[in-house]
């Protein structure tokens, strides 16, 4: 679970290939990978502080029927949702409406339950460029674009979303 901070979460192949998955702010809860042909790999974006729940202690919470484990399930669900949000952004058809999707799914989804009017700073264009497949030119080009038609505004402490409507017709 991160505390405090950004993570942007891959998935590496056996060739070393990585592929970007999600990305998760205060609040997220993220499954960690025990290895295998394809290993959960990442990093964070920014200063982190994550706390970690061992395997054996949440079985053991699960089975018992504690409190915990309704809110542990309730993370991964959350965490299901923000990762189809980003699939879905990765499917659109055109690399501006691929731009405009991520970033709802990010306000949406990086800190539950909260939605966000600011996508941190901390999350560069290059971590946007990974999260929906595309060069870093390109998102560049697209928020560019949704800044002109004043969807959003680019600023030292983030993308803050001025008109959320615009984005969602992109």
């Amino acid at each position: 679970m991160v505390r405090r901070g950004l993570l942007v979460r891959q998935r590496v192949d056996s060739y070393g290939g990585a592929t970007t998955i999600d990305a998760l702010g205060p609040g997220g809860a993220v499954p960690l990978s025990e290895g295998g042909e394809v290993s959960a790999g990442g990093y964070a974006a920014d200063d982190a502080l994550i706390c970690l729940c061992p395997r054996r202690t949440l079985r053991t919470a699960i089975e018992s029927a504690a409190p915990t484990a309704s809110d542990v399930i309730s993370l991964h669900a959350s965490t299901l949702e923000r990762v189809e949000r980003m699939a879905e952004a990765r499917g659109r058809s055109t690399a501006l409406a691929r731009v405009a999707s991520l970033l709802c799914a990010l306000a949406d989804t990086l800190s539950p339950p909260r939605q966000l009017d600011l996508i941190p700073g901390t999350l560069q264009q290059r971590d946007l460029a990974s999260l929906v497949a595309m060069r870093h030119e390109s998102v560049c080009r697209a928020l560019g674009t949704l800044e002109e038609r004043q969807a959003l505004q680019r600023g030292d402490d983030g993308i803050r979303i001025i008109d959320r409507s615009l984005l969602e017709s992109a």
